[in-house]
């Protein structure tokens, strides 16, 4: 994840890395007891806010 995070230009690719493995983490185990579909939207726009604030 880091190294993806590095190669999409973020400013702290450890720090990325670190969010959208908690946010992964986060969205696994809500699938999983919630059995909520819209959880993987949910997950798709928060990791995108995260790229973008981290790459911008």
């Amino acid at each position: 994840m880091t190294d993806l995070a590095r190669r999409a230009g973020a400013a702290e690719p450890e720090l990325l890395a670190r969010q959208l493995t908690l946010l992964l983490d986060g969205g696994l185990a809500s699938g999983v007891l919630d059995a909520d579909p819209a959880v993987a939207e949910a997950a798709r726009r928060t990791a995108r806010a995260l790229v973008d604030a981290a790459v911008s």
